[in-house]
């Protein structure tokens, strides 16, 4: 069974929550709150710039997954509106890819921070690892083993992918930069430099969708 990895982050709980009922409800796929303290063997610690904790947890959902199978990872701030199982379905037509993404073009970030102040990194292939359907059984991500995640540097050759060459394209509506991409019908909403749930972010180009979002949320709760 195919599951969705979510990367948690404590100062974006409430954008977790929000993508998090996003997938459910529109999927019946089973979701995973990946956290790093939560895997037994992470020790990454190599004094590397992490702007959250899920900076490098997300290459380990191949070996949580015992190198079987498809999984997905996405980062928390995303909003999805279309049924993220789709993208199993796209990467199990082509197996000899070990990981899809949707392949950005090079961007320059609007802003020197995100988040909450966090520094703005600009680098080839930038947001390619925020959403990622991984062919856990390929001889590639069998790369992505405990020792080579916790001591392989630099750290950014994990988000540039070098560690394989099969990478599969996913359309650019599944990973919709907020700000950036002006699409009519987006998949997936992805509030890269910083959501509706941070103030300054209240109001940008997709931000109402979010607030929609939340709204249906806590009514579910109540």
């Amino acid at each position: 069974m195919s599951k969705v990895y979510i990367g948690y982050d404590e100062r974006e709980r409430l954008a977790f929550d929000v993508c998090n009922f996003s997938i459910k409800q529109r999927s019946k796929i089973e979701t995973v709150c990946l956290r790093s303290q939560d895997i037994e063997k992470y020790d990454r610690n190599l004094g590397e710039p992490q702007s959250t904790d899920f900076t490098f947890s997300r290459f380990w959902v191949p070996y949580l997954e015992n190198y079987q199978g498809f999984s997905i990872f996405v980062d928390c701030d995303f909003l999805f509106l279309d049924d993220v199982e789709k993208l199993i379905e796209i990467a199990k037509e082509d197996v000899s890819k070990a990981v899809w993404v949707c392949k950005h073009p090079r961007y320059i970030p609007n802003t020197v921070t995100k988040m909450d102040n966090i520094s703005q990194n600009n680098y080839e292939k930038k947001n390619w690892a925020s959403l990622m359907v991984f062919n856990n059984a390929h001889e590639d991500c069998k790369k992505l083993s405990p020792d080579y995640l916790n001591t392989h540097k630099p750290g950014l050759d994990f988000h540039q992918l070098t560690w394989t060459d099969n990478i599969g394209s996913i359309a650019l509506d599944w990973n919709c930069l907020d700000e950036y991409y002006h699409l009519d019908d987006p998949k997936a909403i992805h509030f890269t430099d910083g959501g509706p749930w941070f103030a300054k972010y209240r109001n940008t180009f997709y931000s109402q969708f979010w607030h929609d979002e939340y709204q249906r949320l806590g009514k579910s709760i109540l």
